[in-house]
């Protein structure tokens, strides 16, 4: 399936993000292994959701990282501009680290971005301090990291690849679930086991931080896809 890979060295970083919760799914061609990193908020979801947080906290190819309390540490954001820009600063920073903590090398980044689903309830201004926290890690990475690529892909695009552009959350849970994409990769993955095992497809909803991993898998699948059909014979 991944053939192409043996003659190219990269290292595949797609993001879901937002500021309580961004999911990064990392891949390298020459371990051609999925990680999966989880930067969330704690005390983010239900009692038994931050357990099974914990629980996944243990797993090889998992990372997750609760964020600093923010409030206390660089005062009411929510009121402060200035603040704001710090946190974005400190999360981007965080975030790159944990990449580089995976991948050990600076060099051969290829790295996409989910869009804005414009149709969410998250308001103007949550939109506003989402994209701007989003365009801070863009630039950091593209200052730290030998990026070869940069991309956003549409939310529908990502869904279409998984099976339908009108997918919601849960319906792109199941094909999760059923690796609907058919990567050997992602069965041999802790998370997806424990997925399967652990939750199962009986659930009203996607419990944190789940769907974010998950979208931000797919677009990995997508992007790795992308890549090698456009590779040179």
């Amino acid at each position: 399936m991944l053939l192409w890979v043996k003659e190219s060295k990269l290292n595949l970083v797609t993001v879901d993000f937002s500021l309580n919760s961004p999911g990064i799914c990392v891949w390298q061609s020459d371990t051609n292994e999925y990680h999966f990193i989880s930067y969330i908020k704690a005390g983010s979801g239900t009692k038994a959701e931050q357990k099974r947080q914990e629980e996944i906290s243990t797993f090889s190819d998992v990372t997750l990282v609760h964020q600093p309390d923010w409030k206390s540490s660089v005062g009411d954001y929510s009121k402060n501009e200035f603040a704001k820009i710090k946190r974005y600063i400190q999360t981007a920073d965080d975030i790159i680290n944990l990449i580089l903590g995976i991948t050990g090398t600076e060099e051969d980044y290829h790295i996409a971005f989910e869009g804005t689903s414009y149709g969410s309830k998250m308001g103007t201004n949550n939109m506003i301090d989402m994209a701007a926290g989003a365009a801070i890690l863009k630039e950091q990475m593209i200052n730290r990291l030998e990026v070869k690529n940069l991309l956003t892909v549409a939310p529908t695009t990502i869904k279409k690849h998984a099976g339908k552009g009108n997918m919601n959350k849960l319906a792109l849970w199941v094909a999760f679930l059923n690796n609907i994409v058919e990567s050997p990769e992602l069965a041999k993955t802790s998370l997806f086991k424990y997925c399967v095992n652990e939750i199962g497809d009986e659930v009203k909803k996607v419990p944190k931080p789940f769907d974010d991993l998950v979208d931000a898998w797919f677009l990995n699948h997508y992007l790795l896809q992308q890549l090698g059909e456009n590779l040179p014979d």
